[in-house]
């Protein structure tokens, strides 16, 4: 059983997801299985792999929350 969020742990995450938005994908039932055995082949998650594959279509690096704030932690 898990222990219960502190009340820090609790605003970090509602922080956290005010910087953040879902996109909801569609995709035939069919290719469901193909795309999570595809990242996991490539040791990502499903979320990892179509941000990598939006990176290659736009050119340009998506740096999520939790890349941003390790960023910030490492140069302080």
């Amino acid at each position: 059983m898990l222990a219960a969020r502190t009340e820090k742990q609790k605003e970090s995450q509602d922080a956290y997801m005010k910087k953040v938005k879902d996109i909801k994908l569609r995709v035939p039932e069919e290719y469901l299985e193909k795309i999570q055995n595809h990242a996991k082949k490539k040791g990502l998650s499903v979320n990892k792999l179509i941000i990598s594959l939006l990176e290659e279509e736009i050119g340009e690096k998506i740096v999520t929350i939790r890349e941003k704030n390790k960023l910030e932690k490492e140069s302080e």
